[in-house]
């Protein structure tokens, strides 16, 4: 009994994968969506790129400023920071 039910599973399985001559099949004719997320994106793209007047976020930035500075004083500056760091967290208190 067994053996019958399992094969007759099996032929509706096998039954499933091949499609009839007659009928149509579900794979061949798929559901359009109903948007192409990606046609909305091209589309959204090309409509941003045609807008120029518009100032892009590169031209907002300003240059970077010269430093006041020199490389030696910084170095300095830095280095005594940090033995301020450094006495501070050697102070038993």
């Amino acid at each position: 009994m067994a053996g019958l039910v399992g094969i007759a599973a099996l032929a509706r399985v096998l039954a499933r994968r091949r499609p009839r001559h007659g009928a149509p099949s579900a794979s061949s004719e798929a559901p359009a969506p109903a948007s192409d997320p990606a046609e909305e994106l091209r589309r959204k793209l090309s409509a941003t790129r045609a807008t120029p007047d518009e100032p892009s976020e590169s031209q907002d930035i300003a240059p970077p400023a010269e430093p006041t500075e020199t490389l030696e004083e910084r170095r300095s500056r830095v280095h005594a920071k940090a033995q301020e760091a450094i006495e501070a967290m050697q102070d038993p208190s």
